[in-house]
This record gives structure tokens, sequence and C-alpha cells, in this order.
């Protein structure tokens, strides 16, 4: 028993370290500005913190674990580029590893594990340092040892990780909200259970405030500062708004696939005979509650519902399991293979080729700055802001600029930020800045997609390109499809 147990864990920890191979693009600026940058700035002393980290929006704990790996590595002088990147990947890969085997032993079901692992979203995020990555990994541990049925005081461990959760993350508090009000009402000892989750929300909220004011130098409370920035203030709205029904009609069919047919299949199903599948039922009133409230807040994206795809693989499989269907094993061959190929092709590309030139052109950037070996280089980055990772990735202390994207936190009337200002008129930016600016210095190198490197040529005259990297066959606004590296002649 217990070697069939490591045997599984052992290949699903393989299965995503091949996944921490494997991706090599870039999916959202937060994986690394939110992440690595932050941790990096707190162990080495430099490095750029957004405007979310200046407001105090941010819980440290997750920066403040990885910047522990990375106090290490510099004690022991193995703090090179390669084990800052990719180190915590591996201890995400190992997180994730141990979250799928949870899922198995909860779900006790081989299929659900492999449509979860097989899963090409959450492939492509799994492993990347990002806080939903964390919080997805997290809620299927919590999701496996949280008690369905009516239960005991005893049965609440699952609440430590939800404490935490809900504190690195305000929103997780979203989807756990019904969870945890089942438990409570479902329990023998309502008063005795209402006491205990008192204590460990506390004790969870004690820590975190605690590891945020000595990060930030000061008495903070991150979640209120959330809510107050980003609820009260609307602030989300400033990095795009999509419709109420947006996780309807587009986010769902991306995350589930194939198997949002079923899904909602599998909705009438238990809304139809809800006493057959009682914990069925907890899930689609969790799924139901989360997507709703997610689609009432302006700004969405689809990695804010990844925390939720353990509960459409359950759900989903109500369905399945009740098909008593025969079929012959070349059906059942084609079917498999339609479900296999939905997911690994979209998976290979997302992961390998689309979006892989920002991170790429870093990489060419740091060997150009250590071959030459200049006392003094500076470097100027014209794309959409956040788009490359920064000293997280270059590990060293250059001097770069690039173009901000601020929200108007200040209120300022007719406010556009800097990036704004720089895709409306890109010559009249540089020459403001740069070329008529006396007190500014020609940058040593420029990074710049290939569209906007063709609108600068007077800019980029006195410049030698000297790395070409493919980013993409679908550029979006503002974005190419080869980003390019130039140096000053």
């Amino acid at each position: 028993m217990y070697s069939s147990r490591f045997g599984l864990l052992s290949i699903l920890i393989l299965w995503r370290l091949i996944n921490v191979i494997l991706v090599r693009t870039v999916h959202v600026p937060d994986e690394y500005w939110q992440s690595l940058e932050v941790a990096h700035r707190l162990i080495f002393g430099y490095g750029y913190l957004t405007w979310e980290w200046t407001t105090m929006i941010r819980s440290y704990t997750y920066p403040f674990f990885i910047s522990i790996l990375y106090w290490i590595l510099a004690i022991f002088s193995m703090d090179s580029v390669l084990l800052l990147t990719t180190l915590p990947r591996i201890l995400q890969a190992i997180l994730v590893a141990y979250s799928d085997y949870r899922f198995y032993k909860w779900t006790r079901s081989r299929w659900m594990l492999i449509s979860l692992c097989l899963n090409w979203y959450w492939y492509y995020c799994a492993t990347r340092t990002l806080i939903n990555s964390v919080e997805t990994a997290c809620t299927i541990i919590a999701l496996s040892i949280f008690p369905w049925k009516e239960s005991h005081v005893q049965s609440i461990k699952f609440l430590w990780i939800v404490g935490f959760l809900c504190m690195m993350r305000p929103t997780a508090a979203i989807m756990w909200l019904p969870m945890c009000l089942h438990h409570i009402c479902t329990s023998m000892e309502k008063t005795r259970l209402l006491g205990r989750y008192i204590l460990i929300c506390s004790t969870c909220a004690v820590v975190s405030v605690l590891i945020d004011s000595y990060c930030y130098g000061t008495y903070v409370i991150t979640p209120w500062k959330f809510f107050q920035v980003n609820v009260l203030g609307n602030i989300g709205s400033t990095y795009g708004v999509k419709p109420a029904l947006w996780y309807i009609y587009s986010a769902l069919p991306v995350l589930l696939g194939m198997y949002f047919i079923p899904f909602l299949f599998s909705c009438c199903l238990i809304i139809k005979r809800s006493a057959l599948f009682p914990r069925e039922s907890i899930m689609l009133v969790t799924i139901g509650w989360t997507v709703i409230v997610y689609s009432l807040l302006a700004h969405k994206e689809f990695r804010f519902i990844l925390p939720l795809l353990p509960l459409f693989i359950c759900t989903s499989f109500v369905c399945l399991n009740r098909l008593n269907i025969r079929v012959t094993g070349h059906v059942r061959k084609r079917v498999i293979a339609i479900l296999v190929c939905s997911n690994v092709i979209p998976g290979l590309f997302f992961s390998t080729i689309h979006q892989r030139g920002t991170l790429a052109i870093m990489e060419r950037l740091r060997n150009e700055i250590n071959r030459t070996n200049t006392s003094f280089t500076d470097t100027l980055i014209l794309t959409p802001c956040h788009s490359t990772p920064l000293y997280s990735h270059l590990h060293l202390n250059t001097s770069i600029r690039f173009l901000t994207c601020e929200p108007n936190l200040n209120n300022i009337e007719d406010y556009v930020d800097e990036a704004d200002q720089f895709f409306t008129n890109p010559a009249a930016w540089l020459s403001n800045n740069y070329i008529n600016n006396k007190k500014a210095t020609a940058p040593t190198y420029v990074i710049a997609f290939d569209n906007t490197a063709n609108e600068i040529p007077e800019f980029l005259r006195t410049y030698k390109l000297i790395t070409k990297e493919f980013h993409t066959y679908f550029p979006e606004r503002n974005y190419g499809k080869n980003i390019l590296l130039y140096k000053h002649i």
C-alpha cells in the first residue's frame, strides 16, 4: 500500500517537473512582478515594486517564502539566474503534484485525476509563480480534507489552509464562504465549531499581519487595503472591463474544454435530483455563487476561476457516470483521443510557442550586459508595461526604464498613464523624454516590439539591431510578432 502511494506521488512529481521544463512562455505579468520580483528585492536590495506594493494591497506571504529560498541561495553563493527563476517553479511543481495526489485520494477516480492532470489551462498555469496557481493547489488539498458529510467539531484541518489563503488572496473567501457555511450548519456542535473557526481564522490573520507588517516596515492589514482600493475604488477596471456574462460564454469553455458539455448536463441532473447528489449539490452552489460574484466585478480573467476547476471536474463526472451507453472499444478510443488531443495541442502551443519572446529577450539582454562587462549601462523598454520580467531574470543592478501604467490613484483629471501616452504618439514621447531633453542620455539598449520599432526609425538610427526573438503569431494591441533588442552604436 505504501509503495503504491509513493509510486503514484513520484509519477505526479515527475509529470509536474516536466511541466516546469516545457512551460517557456509568459502568461500574465503577475507571475513575475507579484512574486519573484518582490522576493528579489527583499533579499538582494534592488528591484521594482509595482503600485500594488506601494499602496500595500498585496500580501507578502507568498513572496516571503520565495525570499527564504533566495536567502539560502545567496548564503551559499548559488544565486545564479537559472536557480533564481527555476527553483521556485520546482517547489511549485512539488506542491501541485501533491495536490494532484490529494485529489486522487479524495475522488478515488483515476479518470478524474487524468482529467485534472491533462487540463491544458491548469497545465499551462500550474508551475508558474502565480498566486492563483498556489491558491488552486491549496484549494485542492483543502477540498480533499473538507468534511463533506455531517461532521463533528474535530473535522476542521482544512480551515488552516483556507485561513491563510484568504489572507494571501482575499477573493478566495468568495469560494469558501458557502462551503464553510455548509460545514457549520451541518455540524452537530455548531457553537463549539464556530469558536474553533474564530480561533483558527484569528491565528492565520495574526501570522499574516505580522509577516506583512515586517516586510512593509509598518503595521498593515493587506486584505482591508485590498478591499478599499480594488473594490471600493474599482481600480481593477483600469486593466480591462468585460461583459457580465463573460465567464459563462468565454472563460468556462476555455477552462473546461470538451468537458463543458458534460458539465451543463450534470448541472441539470444535479438540480433535478439534488437529494441523490448531496456533495455535488454543494459544489454546484459554490460554483454558481463564485461565478456570479466574479461576474459582478468589472475586471475579469481566466485565472480568477481556476480554483473552481476541481469542483467542475467532480460535477462533470456525475453526468459521465450516469451515461449507461454501451460503446465499442473503437469508439471509446476515439473519444479518449479527442479528449487528450483537445488538451495536449493547446497546452503545447501556449506553453512553448505563444508569448515566448519577452522571456528570451531578457536572457539575451543579460548575456549582452555580462559579455560587454561595461561599468554603466542603461536599458529602455518600449513595450506595454510589465510585458517582460525585470531584475528577477537579470540579477544585475543596472538602470532600467520601462513604460509604467499605474492607475489614477490620485483622481487626476484627464489622467493618461505613461504607456498610453507613448503608444498614442511614440515619436513625440521619445522627443520629449530623450531627443529634446538635455538632461537625458541615450540608453545603451532599447527593447521594443517590431511594430513599435517601425514607428520610431529616427530614434533608432543610432542603434544597431543585435537580437530578434519570435514572440507570438497572434499579436494583440501594442504587441508585435517579434521583439527586438537594439544597442547604441
